[in-house]
C-alpha cells in the first residue's frame, strides 16, 4: 500500500499563499497497519511494513489485531 499524505495541522499563509501542513502516513504493505515504521527500499519505492525480524522489516500482523 502506499504512503498517504494526511492533514496535519490547520492552514497556515507563508508567501501570501494559503499552505496545508500534511505528514506522511506509512501503511504496511500486507496488513493495512497504519503508522508503520519499517521500510525497505525496492528499486525507486520504499515499501513499509509493521514489524521487524530477523534483522529486516515485515509484516507481524498488527492490522489485523495482532500484536
Amino acid at each position: 500500500m502506499p504512503t498517504e499524505y494526511r492533514p496535519s495541522g490547520p492552514p497556515f499563509t507563508r508567501d501570501n499563499r494559503t499552505v496545508e501542513p500534511m505528514a506522511a502516513v506509512h501503511i504496511c504493505e500486507h496488513c493495512g497497519y497504519e503508522h508503520a515504521a519499517f521500510g525497505v527500499m525496492r528499486g525507486d519505492t520504499v515499501l513499509s511494513y509493521c514489524g521487524w525480524q530477523d534483522g529486516r522489516p515485515v509484516c507481524v500482523g498488527k492490522g489485523k489485531g495482532g500484536h
